[in-house]
């Protein structure tokens, strides 16, 4: 049986629950309080106190963390308005024993500023353009909101967090309380009206926002310190954005800042410079990469022209080449191959390259009738692979690179018994 007392939050509900301090004194980081039930969650022992602390995982906030008499707190969940400890391991008190409880204060003040963060954000979306918040998750990391909106610029997006910056420069009074009933909350002008009914919880930021929440926030917009919003992106008809408050800004600011110093330092110049200097680089790069492209292409052309020089004879004047390339960047031998064979009529292409494995290539010019498909699928076997293509360019891969030797010797001498049909 669990011996409960009455939330002395809910008079009159005639509803038996445990206290939840985290709503009268959510800047509490220790506390007593009465073991009511133990139980098993999933085979982990679990608690049921009189009174907690602890924040359980709800309306998008994880949930908190710390220890019950030096025991870790692994979980904290809601069933039924029963707030559940789960435990690292077994806790030694008995049924009416006081415990003592304290909770990972720099996990919680963190979540505090997230969410109130979340708060405002919402509150700046929808001041400056009618934006309904739809979802929020805060989570390690980064936090994300889902706001009712088809498209978001630069523009508004800088305009939104200014606005909510100037919130949190503000240092506004928030309040938390409670209100019931319908009449009630219409009298309320809610940023958005909840499902829920019965009893409700409040946020109030001082003449900026107004909305129903049961989480844990700061006293004052000041101590989230600041919001930046990160990025964003494009979801069906919403837009899914992320953001940071207090510290993890602070902690995205620093490293960020260490690696423009890094990059300024190292191109010697001011980084108030840095974008228009990358900018000239990359058009540099892109003016570099199309010289080296097109000088590649005359080299390739340049060394098609010499394998088909020195290739050899067989009947019908056909020109046969046979080559093993070592370390050899594969796409690069393609080109080479689709070269040799698009600047000759006569000729064939027996190329291997023994790089991550081995791969063998074989083409013939598109006059020839022979049938590389056919020949690449049989001359696999030697290299412990498989592939295919089509009638005049054909490839394949396999794991036996002492194979290749094989598989090209055999493609010599039986590549003219295969022909298309």
């Amino acid at each position: 049986m669990i011996h409960e007392i009455r939330d002395t939050n809910f008079k009159g509900s005639g509803r038996v629950l445990s206290k939840r301090l985290y709503y009268e004194e959510p800047y509490l980081q220790e506390f007593k309080g009465k073991i009511l039930e133990k139980i098993k969650i999933d085979g982990k022992p679990a608690l049921i106190l009189d009174n907690t602390c602890f924040y359980p995982t709800s309306g998008g906030q994880p949930n908190d963390l710390g220890y019950i008499q030096g025991v870790s707190i692994v979980d904290v969940i809601e069933d039924n308005e029963k707030i559940i400890h789960i435990l690292k391991e077994e806790l030694k008190g008995k049924i009416n024993s006081e415990v003592v409880g304290k909770i990972d204060w720099k996990r919680r003040f963190d979540h505090m500023q997230q969410h109130l963060g979340q708060h405002i954000l919402s509150g700046a979306f929808m001041k400056l353009w009618s934006a309904e918040t739809l979802s929020f998750h805060l989570g390690e990391e980064v936090c994300t909101l889902d706001i009712a909106k088809e498209k978001l610029t630069e523009e508004e997006a800088q305009k939104t967090e200014e606005c909510a910056n100037e919130i949190i420069f503000d240092n506004r009074p928030v309040k938390c309380y409670f209100v019931e009933g319908e009449e009630e909350l219409k009298k309320l002008n809610l940023r958005k009206v909840p499902e829920k009914t019965g009893r409700i919880r409040i946020i109030e930021v001082e003449d900026f926002d107004l909305s129903a929440c049961g989480g844990t926030h700061c006293r004052a917009t000041g101590e989230v310190g600041m919001i930046k919003i990160t990025k964003w992106e494009k979801r069906g008809e919403k837009i899914r954005l992320e953001f940071i408050c207090g510290r993890r800004a602070r902690k995205d600011y620093f490293w960020k800042n260490e690696v423009i110093k890094n990059i300024s330092n190292k191109l010697t110049i001011k980084d108030s410079e840095l974008k228009e200097a990358i900018d000239r680089m990359l058009e540099e790069r892109k003016e570099i990469w199309k010289e080296l492209k097109e000088f590649k292409e005359k080299l390739q052309e340049y060394e098609a022209k010499r394998f088909i020089d020195e290739s050899s004879l067989r009947g019908n004047r056909i020109k046969i080449i046979n080559k093993v390339f070592e370390e050899n960047n594969f796409q690069e031998v393609r080109g080479l191959v689709q070269k040799i064979i698009n600047l000759d009529d006569s000729v064939v292409a027996l190329f291997g390259v023994k790089n991550d494995g081995a791969k063998i290539l074989f083409a013939c010019s598109r006059a020839l009738e022979y049938d590389m498909n056919g020949l690449i699928r049989e001359a696999a076997k030697f290299i412990e692979g498989q592939g295919g293509g089509a009638p005049n360019f054909a490839q394949a891969g396999g794991k036996k690179a002492k194979g290749i030797e094989d598989a090209l010797n055999f493609a010599l001498e039986h590549f003219q018994e295969f022909i298309k049909k």
